[in-house]
């Protein structure tokens, strides 16, 4: 190299600091760089991740269903009586029975094949008598009795959905007042009896009668949701001894 070349390289060089202090400084910024890389990655994946939280609420919400609200129908509500908790026959005699202030609740034994019992009590909560329901089959017919002769068959009433019936009262004895309404549907010969008594064996009349009049018994035997409250299995034609033991007796023809 010629000796101006060198003196020119000198000059270029004069302001250049020192070739140590350059590769320091190389270093530092070469740190300064891996540390600001770090932050961005760090950065970026804070970021991502609650990219992916945000994501994922949005997703559960829009797509999963949420809580139910509940129905209406599973919120027990207060009845006014026991009795207005009712299986399909008591549907049909709560409400007279209600209407006296008296209550009406199973007593068991309170059901059978064909066969259902119910015990009524007052306002104090003592026994009012009994209210028992059976069910017959009778196609063929059936002689409705007359009490003052038992060879005789009543002429029965008819209602317009084509029932016939026949109400019967025996109230003379104070310790067993009885009122009964047989039943019968004329298009299958389904046949349904409800006997009414007071409390028995008290001796006082009030409590010996029966709680619902013949009218209000009539009204249910013939009240079509009683027959169809039972099932067509159902029945308490002979022989059924566990059936209750009418004051009337139910006796089909054929």
């Amino acid at each position: 190299m010629s000796a101006a070349m060198t003196a020119v390289l000198e000059r270029a060089c004069e302001s250049e600091p020192p070739i140590g202090d350059a590769v320091d400084q190389i270093f530092r910024q070469a740190e300064k760089l891996r540390r600001r890389k770090a932050r961005s990655v760090v950065l970026a994946g804070l970021v991502a991740v609650v990219i992916v939280i945000l994501l994922g609420y949005a997703l559960t919400t829009v797509l999963l269903p949420g809580p139910k609200p509940r129905s209406a129908a599973a919120v027990a509500v207060a009845q006014p009586r026991p009795s207005a908790v009712l299986d399909p026959v008591l549907g049909v005699l709560a409400r007279p029975v209600d209407e006296k202030g008296f209550r009406i609740v199973p007593r068991l034994p309170s059901s059978g094949p064909g066969w259902r019992q119910y015990a009524v009590m007052d306002e104090s909560g003592r026994p009012h008598g009994l209210i028992e329901v059976a069910v017959f089959d009778a196609p063929a017919g059936l002689c409705l009795p007359v009490l003052a002769d038992e060879q005789a068959c009543a002429r029965p009433d008819r209602t317009r959905a084509g029932i016939e019936y026949a109400r019967y009262s025996d109230t003379g004895d104070v310790d067993w007042q009885v009122r009964e309404v047989i039943a019968r549907r004329v298009v299958d010969g389904r046949t349904v009896a409800v006997q009414a008594t007071g409390e028995r064996g008290t001796g006082d009349p009030d409590r010996g009668k029966p709680p619902l009049t013949s009218r209000e018994l009539a009204q249910a035997a013939t009240d079509p949701r009683l027959q169809d409250a039972f099932g067509l299995g159902e029945r308490c034609n002979a022989p059924a001894p566990a059936c209750p033991i009418l004051k009337v007796p139910v006796r089909p023809a054929g």
